[in-house]
C-alpha cells in the first residue's frame, strides 16, 4: 500500500496549475486557456472545479522550443 501512496504522490506533483503552467511557458493564462478549449498542445486534468496540466508535457514543448525541432 505504501507504493500505491508513493506513486500517487509522484503524479500529484506533477500537476500544476494553470497559471504556474502560463508562467513557465511565459505565456498569458488566456492564451494557454485558449489552446485547452481548442484541445491542443496539452491534456487537461480537472480536479473538483480546477484545472491542472502534466508538467512532464509543459517541459517537452519547452524542450521541443529549445532544441528547434
Amino acid at each position: 500500500m505504501n507504493k500505491d501512496n508513493e506513486n500517487l504522490e509522484a503524479l500529484s506533483a506533477r500537476l500544476i496549475s494553470v497559471d504556474e503552467a502560463a508562467e513557465l511557458i511565459k505565456i498569458k493564462k488566456g492564451t494557454l486557456q485558449n489552446w485547452l478549449s481548442q484541445g491542443s498542445k496539452f491534456k487537461r486534468v480537472k480536479i473538483g472545479g480546477r484545472t491542472f496540466i502534466d508538467r512532464l508535457e509543459v517541459e517537452d514543448l519547452l524542450q521541443v522550443a529549445l532544441s528547434g525541432k
